[in-house]
């Protein structure tokens, strides 16, 4: 039994399978599931890998374990409907080139809103590079022009106000159903105003699965805290910057304990003017 951390060997097993070294990869997703039986994500892996070396029996059984345990998975189903039409699992649209290799603060997977219709979708293909077009209100996403969908409105008011001053991000899609849609955003250029601002704050639950943008369905929302520049600076926090200006009813309701020392303190002032 492995004594690495699963982390460790998601890390090593995505890194793989971008490399298309499909030996390692296979080797180390059966670790992982050593491990973990119920790890959806080594299972696809493990058989998109076999299905690279054209293991289809075995991929399709990979695959088949990975949807017995999460039912809805739509990647896992796709991949089964492939294999069952006699259809290649056709990664080589999937560069492998630097764009693709995560970096906390500077990438972030984003499910699209507002999408094309379905016939539209299922022309697209993964690994494809995409167009932002920031709009009043959201930055819509296209492809050779023609619109696919747009960033939830909280990124695209953060993104939106880091483009406008002089950040570039790369944008390529990461997967896509008839029904969803969901894009790999990477920071190119940060602009010397913009040098000490993070364009995708990293979130503390986030974990590994934001490197796997290609064998995975899964999404990395914008965390809560990550709050768009325009609604960060309001009235409200003018106000706070004064030390005199908070309301009364936040001040500290007075304890017991306070009360007695109070008490204490005017003993202590008339004992003073007593003896003087």
């Amino acid at each position: 039994m492995t004594t690495k951390p699963i982390a460790d060997l998601e890390l090593h097993a995505i890194q793989a399978a971008k490399n298309q070294d499909w030996t390692a990869a296979i080797n180390l997703n059966l670790e992982i599931i050593e491990e973990d039986d119920q790890n959806v994500q080594a299972f696809i892996r493990l058989g998109v890998a076999k299905a690279q070396l054209g293991k289809n029996n075995e991929a399709k059984k990979h695959f088949e374990a990975a949807l017995a345990i999460d039912k809805s998975n739509l990647l896992v189903k796709k991949h089964l409907a492939k294999l069952k039409n006699k259809q290649p699992i056709n990664l080589s649209q999937l560069q492998n080139t630097e764009d693709f290799i995560e970096e906390p603060g500077k990438t972030r997977i984003a499910e699209l809103h507002r999408l094309a219709n379905k016939d539209q979708l299922m022309k697209l293909t993964a690994g494809s590079l995409c167009t932002l077009k920031p709009k009043n209100r959201f930055i819509s996403v296209e492809l050779d022009g023609k619109y696919i969908g747009s960033l939830p409105e909280d990124l695209s008011a953060r993104l939106s106000k880091l483009i406008a001053s002089g950040n570039e991000y790369s944008c390529f899609l990461q997967s896509v159903s008839p029904t969803s849609c969901s894009v790999f955003l990477k920071e190119v250029t940060r602009s010397a105003h913009n040098q000490y601002i993070s364009s995708f704050p990293v979130n503390k639950a986030q974990g590994t699965s934001i490197s796997d943008i290609y064998l995975s369905d899964d999404s990395m929302p914008l965390p809560i805290e990550d709050i768009p520049f325009q609604v960060v600076e309001t009235d409200a926090d003018e106000e706070s910057k004064n030390p005199d200006s908070f309301p009364i009813d936040e001040q500290m309701e007075e304890t017991p304990e306070d009360r007695e020392a109070a008490e204490n303190d005017r003993n202590d002032r008339d004992r003073d003017r007593d003896r003087d």
